[in-house]
């Protein structure tokens, strides 16, 4: 007989699964070891918020789901920052606890919490695992998380039942979700009417645009009209940064002036935005165009023309005698942007940073940042050439995120380069995880933003006219805590410095943490 343990392991590494990170307890040690039978590896993290941010990270970057696994009570409590991510960051997950056995549950009250009421705002479905449903259970659970939009399931599992056998079943396939069809021509015709009538269109392509082959489609599309590009974090790469048409990325440094310049277009693209990438309302006037698989049913922005169905059939179909905008706006914009959001000072700022590594590493290295001011600079200067290589926590923007994403990164794509861009404040949350990278023998660059201050909020206590209180630290000896977690460290202050720091990095095998001392005035635009 077949442990629902080891049925649950089979039916993950058969949906191509093959980590599951997390934290243990004495009410998951059977589910460990059925995972461990079924080929899985069981990657200790240091806190279970980080343990799904890794499973997160690893999902994003495969689109294949992730796994992450806690016990019961604060265990679990502990998973639910992570879970929330994957959720607003639409993420397939398998988010998987403990539970207090099923005949003492109803009369022990010592970690006794519902698990599935707590998950439940923050996951598409929720499911208590027993001996008869369990592959039932699990084979909805993969499908359920992969079924757009995307995100994060929850299986709960109580102590006594992962160690009792499984009701036999086959071995599921792999599920198929892929978008079938084409577009409706009435539709493709009225998108038409409006882009020939057009004069000043921008296109905004967003996170359900991220499906594999898009980013060619989308290049013949603008190419075709001469259509400026707006990316959202999520998307970033999608198009070349360094192509002419792509203007830049949104809620990052300096949005408030690409969003008036958004303002004053007279026609825009909407191609796979989900409205959770927005942080503002929509204030634009101008008549849109809905592309996506999925139906305009948040009502963010009102759509003049809502074409459904697959990205790229759609964009192919626009593509048909297209007559190219005039450029010189557009050009002449993005220009002014990109010099605006990197402005000369007399210190090392983060842009100059940012330009080191982006040096210093292949264009195909894979990059993970934090939240606060490193996250609004990454955004917006940190070039990507294709998608899925930038990776943020954006639709919930937890601090802490950067560095248990890379090793996700790293785990999934051992063959490529991976670095973390974090500020002092997110580095601080997750440092103990420095210990999980190098116990698992894993090379990456760690980049620290440091300018001991939490400067994002700082600075909004400055614009209002408050005291700067609670948002100040100490400095730390970034050297020292490298080397207690068996990680090199350097600190620089100088962009030759940096720019060595990170050639070595390069070299090593091991975790490499550069912490950048930084002026802040760099973000003050």
């Amino acid at each position: 007989m077949t442990t629902v343990g080891r049925l649950i392991g089979d039916r993950l590494r058969a949906a191509g699964i093959r980590h599951v990170f997390g934290h243990p307890g004495g009410e998951v040690v059977d589910l460990i070891e059925g995972f461990r039978q079924a080929g899985l590896e069981f990657v200790l993290a240091k806190h279970e918020t980080g343990a799904a941010f890794m499973a997160e990270a690893m999902a994003s970057s495969t689109g294949l789901p992730g796994a992450c696994l806690a016990t019961l009570g604060p265990g679990a409590t502990n998973l639910v920052t992570g879970v929330a991510h994957a959720y607003l960051d639409r993420a397939p997950l398998i988010a998987i606890t403990g539970q207090l056995p099923v005949d003492r549950y109803e009369i022990v009250s010592h970690q006794k919490l519902d698990l599935r009421a707590l998950f439940a705002p923050i996951t598409k479905w929720q499911a208590r695992v027993n001996p008869a449903n369990a592959a039932a259970v699990t084979d909805r659970a993969l499908r359920v998380a992969l079924r757009p939009r995307r995100g994060p399931v929850f299986l709960e599992i109580p102590s006594d039942v992962a160690s009792q056998d499984a009701t036999a079943s086959d071995l599921p396939r792999t599920p198929d979700v892929r978008i079938a069809g084409g577009v409706d021509g009435d539709a493709v015709a009225g998108a038409l009417v409006l882009l020939r009538a057009s004069t000043r269109p921008v296109l905004l392509a967003g996170l359900d645009a991220l499906d594999d082959g898009l980013a060619e489609p989308l290049r013949r599309f603008i190419e075709a009209w001469s259509i400026p590009v707006i990316l959202s974090p999520k998307a970033k790469g999608l198009l070349r940064d360094d192509h002419p048409l792509c203007i830049g990325t949104i809620e990052g440094l300096g949005s408030a002036k690409l969003y008036e310049w958004i303002a004053g277009r007279d026609l825009i693209l909407m191609v796979g935005f989900d409205p959770v990438e927005f942080d503002r309302d929509w204030g634009a006037k101008a008549p849109v165009i809905h592309v996506s698989p999925l139906p305009n049913e948040d009502r963010y922005y009102q759509v003049a023309v809502e074409l459904l169905g697959p990205i790229a059939v759609a964009l192919d179909a626009l593509s048909v005698n297209a007559s190219p905008k005039e450029r010189g706006d557009a050009a002449r914009f993005r220009e002014e942007f990109r010099r605006f959001v990197r402005p000369a000072r007399d210190g090392l700022t983060s842009q100059a940073v940012l330009a080191a590594l982006r040096e210093a590493l292949p264009e195909d290295a894979l990059v993970s940042c934090d939240v606060g001011y490193n996250k609004s600079v990454s955004i917006q200067c940190w070039p990507a050439y294709s998608a899925r290589t930038f990776f943020v926590s954006n639709g919930l923007s937890s601090m802490g995120y950067g560095l248990p994403a890379a090793i996700g990164l790293k785990l999934a794509h051992r063959d490529r380069a991976v670095a973390c861009i974090l500020g002092d404040g997110g580095f601080a949350m997750s440092v103990a995880e420095l210990e999980t990278a190098a116990r698992l023998g894993l090379a990456f660059t760690v980049v620290i933003l440091a300018d001991d201050a939490l400067q994002q909020i700082k600075a909004s206590q400055e614009r209002k006219g408050f005291a700067a209180t609670g948002t100040t630290f100490g400095a730390l000896d970034y050297r020292a805590l490298a080397t207690a977690f068996g990680a090199d460290g350097v600190e620089v202050r100088t962009l030759d410095e940096c720019r060595a720091a990170f050639r070595d990095a390069a070299r090593l095998k091991r975790v490499t943490l550069v912490a950048a001392h930084v002026d802040p005035a760099g973000y003050r635009l």
